[in-house]
C-alpha cells in the first residue's frame, strides 16, 4: 500500500476512499508496504499509462501474491492481464467485516462518508451492499 499516493494525495483531491484507508491504517486493519519489484512498476506505468501509485498496488499485490485493492477500471484491466487479483473498496470493506476486523457498523459509516465526499455508486448496488452488511 501506498501512503503518500493513496493518502496523502487522494485527500488531497477529495477521494473518498483516502479517509477510509487512512482510518484503517491507523487501526491496524492494513499495513504500509513499498514494493520491491520497482522495474515491474515502471514497466506498469510506460505500457498501461498507469498512475504510480495504481502501478505500485498492482506490483505489491503480484509481489505478495495477494489481492489489489483499486477501483479505477484500468488498473483492474491491466491487473487481469497480468493474472493479478483485484477488486474495489467495496470488497475490501465487505471482507473486512466477514474476518471480523471491521464492524458491520464502521463499514456502513465509511460507506456513508465515501459517499458524501463523492465515491459514486449506484442506487442498486448502494442497496446491494447495504444488505450484504445487514447479513
Amino acid at each position: 500500500m501506498v501512503f503518500k499516493e493513496v493518502v496523502e494525495e487522494g485527500k488531497r483531491l477529495g477521494a473518498p476512499d483516502a479517509y477510509v484507508v487512512e482510518q484503517m491504517i491507523n487501526e491496524s486493519t492494513i499495513k504500509v508496504v513499498e514494493p520491491r519489484e520497482v522495474e515491474f512498476v515502471d514497466l506498469l506505468i510506460k505500457t498501461s499509462n498507469l498512475h504510480k501509485a495504481e502501478a505500485q498496488v498492482l506490483a505489491l499485490a503480484k509481489e505478495l501474491d495477494g489481492i489489489a485493492v483499486i477501483d479505477e477500471g484500468i488498473a483492474r484491466q491491466v491487473a487481469r492481464i497480468y493474472n493479478i487479483e483485484a477488486h474495489g473498496t467495496v470488497y475490501l470493506l465487505l471482507r473486512l467485516v466477514y474476518r471480523g476486523s471491521l464492524s458491520r457498523e464502521k463499514a456502513r459509516k465509511a460507506v456513508e462518508r465515501m459517499i458524501s465526499a463523492g465515491w459514486r455508486l449506484s442506487a442498486e448496488e448502494y442497496a446491494k451492499l447495504l444488505r450484504q452488511l445487514e447479513t
